[in-house]
C-alpha cells in the first residue's frame, strides 16, 4: 500500500480539500465535541476540553505516521469544516466524518467518502466499511448515496445499537 496521501482535492467542490489533521488542528477536534448532535452519533467525547483535543489530535497524528488509519480536515480556503478519515482494522479500512453544521447539506461527507473509498480502491482494498449509529438518518443517507450496503447490526463500544455498511470496491466476496 502507497503511503496514506496528505491532500486529496475533492473534484467537484472547488476550493474544498481533505489535507492530514496535524496535531495543530486540534481546534476543530474541539470545535466537533461541542457541536450538540456530533458526540450524539460519533466517536467524539461531549467533554472533551482543549487538552483533550490537542491529545486527540496527537493520536490522530500517530495512528497516520503509523500507516493505521489517518484523519483528514476538510478544508475550505483554510477553514475547517470537519474530518474524515478512515482507519484500519482486521477486517480492512472503517471510513468515518463529522461536519459542523453550517457546512451540512452540500455534500461534502458524500464526496470525501467517495474520494477515500476510490484510493482504497485503487491501493488493492476489496471493500471499505462504514458504520452508522440506529437513527442517524443523515448518516445512512451518506452510505447509500456512496453504493454502500447494509452488512449486518452490531452494537457500539457503548452499547448502542449500529448499522455495517460495506462498499465492494473488487468483485471478490467478503467474509463474515
Amino acid at each position: 500500500m502507497d503511503p496514506f496521501p496528505l491532500r486529496l482535492a475533492l473534484d467537484d467542490h472547488a476550493g474544498v480539500v481533505l489535507r492530514r489533521l496535524e496535531a495543530d488542528d486540534w481546534p476543530i477536534e474541539l470545535t466537533l465535541a461541542r457541536v450538540e448532535d456530533v458526540p450524539t452519533w460519533t466517536m467524539y467525547p461531549a467533554d472533551l476540553d482543549e487538552d483533550g483535543a490537542r491529545l486527540r489530535a496527537q493520536r490522530n497524528v500517530r495512528a497516520a505516521d503509523a500507516a493505521h488509519g489517518i484523519r483528514y480536515v476538510v478544508d475550505e480556503g483554510g477553514e475547517a469544516l470537519g474530518t474524515v478519515g478512515f482507519g484500519k482494522s482486521e477486517d480492512g479500512f472503517e471510513v468515518f466524518y463529522a461536519l459542523r453544521p453550517e457546512a451540512r447539506g452540500r455534500g461534502l461527507v458524500t464526496s470525501a467518502v467517495s474520494a477515500l473509498s476510490a484510493w482504497l480502491g485503487a491501493q488493492g482494498e476489496r471493500v471499505v466499511w462504514l458504520s452508522t449509529l440506529d437513527g442517524n438518518a443523515a448518516s445512512e443517507a451518506v452510505a447509500v448515496r456512496c453504493g454502500f450496503t447494509r452488512f449486518r447490526s452490531g452494537t457500539h463500544v457503548d452499547g448502542r445499537p449500529l448499522t455495517v455498511w460495506t462498499l465492494r470496491l473488487h468483485s471478490e466476496s467478503i467474509a463474515d
